[in-house]
Order: C-alpha cells, then sequence, then structure tokens
C-alpha cells in the first residue's frame, strides 16, 4: 500500500501526463481554475517586495511561477518530487534553463540536495496540506534560506465556512461524484484521493514562529460568499463577488469566507 508521500508523486505525475496543469493558470478563468489564479495572484503580490538573489520553489509543479522570479532578475530553483512535472517545467519554460535563469530537478522538500543559507527567498505554494507531518520540511526551510531569507507559505484555510459545508455535505458528494467526474472528466478528480490538511492562521503562524520566522504580511483568497454548491451553479457570481472582495482590499474582513491563507515570513 502507498504511503501519502507515494500516493501525491502518483497523483501529480498522472496529471503532468494529462497535460492540463499550466492551464489552470494560463487558460480560460472558470469554478476550478479561479481558485489557482487568485491565489497565484495573492501569491505575487506578497513577494514583489522582497524578490532578489536567488529563489527555490517547493513543489513548483510544471513551473508556474518561474516568469514572475525571472522576470523580477531572481535566479530560480523549482523541485518537486513528481519528475513528469519537471519534465513539463523544463519543455514549457526551455528557454529559460538554456539562458542559465531557471533550473528544475526531482528532490525531496523533507531532505533538500542544498547548502545551508543558499538561498534568499523561497516559495511553498500548495506544499504544506500534502504532509501529515510539515515540521521536516520547516526545519529544511529554516536551514536553506540565509538569515534575513523570506520564505512563502500558503495553506488551505480550516475556518473557511464554504469547507465547512462542504465537509457537512460529504455523504452526498461521495455518492454524487462518480456522476459529477463522468460529465465533467475532469484530470484533477484524482487529487481527492490524496489527505489535504488544512489550518488556521494561529496554527501556521505558531509553526513558523517556534523555526525562529516572523510574519511581515498575509492575504486570503478565494472567497466563496456563494457556497457550494451555489458556486457550482452559478459561478460567474460566486467569482465575480470574490474579486470585488480582493478589489475592494476586504480580504481580511472576509477571511472566514477564504479558501486559502498566504503568508510571507522572514527568517531571524
Amino acid at each position: 500500500m502507498k504511503n501519502q508521500k507515494e500516493k501525491v508523486t502518483q497523483v501529480f505525475d498522472d496529471i503532468a501526463l494529462k497535460s492540463s496543469w499550466e492551464s489552470l493558470y494560463s487558460g480560460k478563468i472558470d469554478r476550478i481554475s479561479y481558485n489557482f489564479v487568485t491565489r497565484q495572484r495573492a501569491v505575487e503580490a506578497l513577494l514583489e517586495s522582497c524578490a532578489s538573489g536567488k529563489a527555490l520553489d517547493l513543489g513548483c509543479g510544471s513551473g508556474d511561477l518561474v516568469r514572475f522570479y525571472s522576470q523580477k532578475e531572481v535566479f530560480y530553483t523549482g523541485v518537486d518530487l513528481s519528475s513528469q512535472m519537471i519534465k513539463r517545467a523544463n519543455v514549457n519554460y526551455s528557454d529559460l534553463v538554456r539562458e542559465g535563469k531557471a533550473i528544475f530537478q526531482v528532490a525531496d522538500c523533507e531532505n533538500l540536495p542544498f547548502k545551508d543559507g543558499e538561498f534568499n527567498l523561497l516559495s511553498a505554494v500548495a506544499l504544506i496540506e500534502y504532509l501529515s507531518d510539515p515540521s521536516k520540511v520547516l526545519n529544511e526551510i529554516n536551514r536553506v534560506l540565509k538569515c534575513g531569507g523570506y520564505a512563502l507559505i500558503t495553506v488551505p484555510n480550516k475556518k473557511c465556512i464554504n469547507s465547512r459545508i462542504r465537509s457537512l455535505l460529504k455523504p452526498i458528494n461521495s455518492l454524487l461524484f462518480p456522476l459529477y467526474l463522468r460529465l465533467k472528466k475532469s484530470s484533477l478528480a484524482t487529487m481527492k484521493d490524496v489527505k489535504h490538511h488544512s489550518y488556521d492562521q494561529k496554527e501556521i503562524d505558531a509553526l513558523m514562529k517556534n523555526k525562529g520566522f516572523e510574519k511581515v504580511d498575509c492575504r486570503y483568497a478565494n472567497f466563496h460568499i456563494i457556497a457550494y454548491p451555489l458556486d457550482h451553479l452559478i459561478p460567474k457570481i460566486y467569482i465575480g463577488l470574490s474579486e470585488l472582495i480582493v478589489n475592494r482590499k476586504l480580504d481580511k474582513v472576509f477571511k472566514n469566507w477564504s479558501s486559502n491563507y498566504i503568508a510571507l515570513y522572514r527568517k531571524g
């Protein structure tokens, strides 16, 4: 029987082989891709002021952040357990690799092949949620970052009201999900086979503080004012209301409706 790490690797290998991952960030925005796009915008907004030197992107997938880092003239290293995702990243961004501006390699975030204090900046987008115990990867983040370096972490928001509604409706979802798959034929369906761990703001901030990090700033993203299952039925209204919250900078007011917590920390 496969352990969690093996399951996650297999799931993302399968997704990469279907050439579907990067379309979540660059294709037409719909109910599913919106979560990825709006989180990415919040990530880039937080990284804007500290992007310099050398950056390490943990769980880089097919390289969705490399263009941002490259535009900031930051040397980029992306690592992922999925060899298929790394292959896609090397193909998608062969120009940056060829120019010596980026490197993609297979590596385990709990045992990184880098020197102590090698990086100025580190991003871990949608990574911590797949780990039953994040302490090992947080130790590695602390080790490879320079003193005064920055770490950006994203996690699913445990206090999200929409997530609680989905949990209450889980018995019904289990019955309807096979039908949904036949209708939608989603290549992301296998993601349900791996466990996701959510955190509230205090939990992840405390974990980072215990590793010697101070929070600099934070954002919330993807606001389900239109909650499940209505977000499936009227996705344009759900996305429109979420965008209204972002544009008016009301993310912290509506944080309990947000599915993502994104925070930037500085190593002391």
